[in-house]
């Protein structure tokens, strides 16, 4: 197994375990990429440019920028960035048709479980024992998180190419969101309005001392997007 499942599965057990009293505690992401519609601050999601102006975050901030219809207003650079990232990327996987079926979330929770029985250093309660309705909505939510963001980065991937670096959720195919970040911002779907955002917002994406890469060409590389982790032996 490579290192990428390895670290994927392992942080997604962890999650998995961990919601407990029905409330869940969020699903892990990878630093840069959002969760699909986590609680937001929205008045509505807009899902193009012309569509009417929905507002997030406290009207009292300056306006930090504005995606797809929504303005976005914040001081923090990565709130910004999460924001914009969130909306686009639930623009493509739409576009893509892109979306999780319940046996993958089954597969998924049960790779989960397989994973957990086989950890010398683990004691806790398996995914899917002996839960209640509102802790396996919980699971349920996360475990799709998880899917959904691995298939929009492996079509992320497939469309743009570039090198893959390392997260704590798995691979992330940094310089593929680059490039899409650079066209959704040339084609206006994007923008950001404070200049002092602007180098925070782009650091992730263009400062590579910050990253650690798989290796160009290697097999590690090739297997990154190759078949889902979940369904890994």
């Amino acid at each position: 197994m490579t290192r990428y499942p390895g670290i994927l599965l392992s942080t997604a057990a962890l999650a998995l375990v961990g919601c407990g009293g029905g409330k869940p505690p969020g699903p892990p992401v990878q630093s840069a990429i959002p969760p699909a519609d986590t609680a937001q601050r929205d008045s509505a999601a807009a899902t193009d440019a012309s569509a009417p102006s929905a507002v997030y975050g406290d009207v009292q901030l300056p306006v930090a920028g504005e995606v797809l219809g929504t303005v976005i207003h914040t001081q923090d650079a990565d709130e910004l960035q999460y924001i914009v990232l969130q909306k686009l990327t639930d623009r493509y996987a739409a576009e893509k048709r892109i979306d999780v079926t319940d046996a993958e979330k089954a597969a998924y929770i049960a790779h989960m479980r397989a994973a957990l029985s086989k950890d010398p250093n683990y004691s806790g309660p398996l995914p899917g024992s002996e839960e209640s309705a509102e802790d396996k909505a919980a699971r349920d939510e996360i475990a799709a998180a998880f899917i959904r963001q691995w298939k929009i980065n492996r079509a992320l991937y497939q469309q743009y190419g570039g090198r893959i670096v390392f997260q704590q959720g798995g691979p992330e195919p940094l310089d593929a969101y680059r490039k899409y970040l650079d066209e959704s911002a040339a084609r206006g779907d994007f923008r950001i309005t404070n200049p002092d955002l602007d180098a925070g917002f782009w650091r992730y994406y263009r400062d590579d001392s910050i990253h650690e890469f798989f290796k160009p060409g290697s097999a590690e590389e090739a297997k990154a997007f190759a078949d889902p982790p979940w369904l890994a032996d």
